[in-house]
C-alpha cells in the first residue's frame, strides 16, 4: 500500500482535495475530521479545549497536532482494509517528525496573498482565520510551514489553481512518484 499526505497551509484545499478524491473513487482522508487524531495540544502534549477566540499569548503555546499512535491506526486500518493507495489530507504542527509514515508528501503550496483571501471567505466548518488573531498566526505559521516542507522534500502542487485542476495535477505527481520509489514486492 502506498501512503501518501497531502498537507498545506491553512486554507489551501486539503479538505477540498479529500472529497474530490473520494468523489473520483479514491480511499482519500480528511485528517481534520479525526478527532481521535486531532487536537489542540499545550507544550506538555495535554490536549486543551481551544477558545473561541484565541489570541496570540494562547496561540503560542498550544498546536494543532496528530496522534501518532492514532495516524498509525489509520494507516493499519486501510492496509487491512487492502488499499493500495492511501490518501491522507491534513496538516498538524508536528507532522513533519511523523513524515516518516508517508511513501510521499504533497505540498499544496498557495501564496500568502490566497491563504487570506480563502480564509476571509471560508465557509462554515473550520474557522481558523477567521476568529480572534487565528488570521495573524496562520500568516505567521505560513512562512515556517512552507519552508520547512520544501526543504524536506515535498512534491508542490500548485493550489491556487481550480479544484479540479489541482487533483488532476496531484494524480500526476503521484503517479510520477509511485514510479520512482522502490520496489517493495
Amino acid at each position: 500500500m502506498l501512503v501518501f499526505l497531502v498537507t498545506g497551509p491553512t486554507g489551501a484545499g486539503k479538505s477540498s482535495v479529500a472529497r474530490r478524491l473520494r468523489q473520483r473513487g479514491h480511499h482519500a482522508i480528511s485528517l481534520d475530521s479525526d478527532p481521535r487524531l486531532c487536537a489542540w495540544t499545550d507544550a506538555d502534549g495535554r490536549r486543551v479545549v481551544r477558545p473561541a477566540e484565541p489570541d496570540m499569548a494562547w496561540l503560542a503555546v498550544h498546536r494543532w497536532t496528530w496522534d501518532g499512535n492514532r495516524l498509525d491506526e489509520i494507516i493499519a486500518d486501510a492496509a487491512q482494509q487492502r488499499v493500495d493507495v492511501l490518501w491522507l489530507c491534513g496538516y498538524a504542527a508536528n507532522a513533519l517528525p511523523l513524515a516518516g509514515r508517508f511513501d510521499v508528501v504533497f505540498l499544496l503550496d498557495i501564496d500568502r496573498d490566497t491563504m487570506i483571501r480563502r480564509l476571509r471567505r471560508r465557509p462554515a466548518g473550520n474557522d481558523f482565520g477567521q476568529t480572534g488573531e487565528t488570521l495573524s498566526a496562520a500568516s505567521t505559521y505560513y512562512r515556517e510551514f512552507i519552508g520547512a516542507w520544501r526543504r524536506h522534500g515535498a512534491v508542490t502542487i500548485d493550489a491556487s489553481q481550480d479544484l479540479d485542476r489541482v487533483v488532476e495535477d496531484l494524480l500526476l505527481a503521484a503517479l510520477e512518484a509511485a514510479l520512482d520509489l522502490p520496489d517493495r514486492y
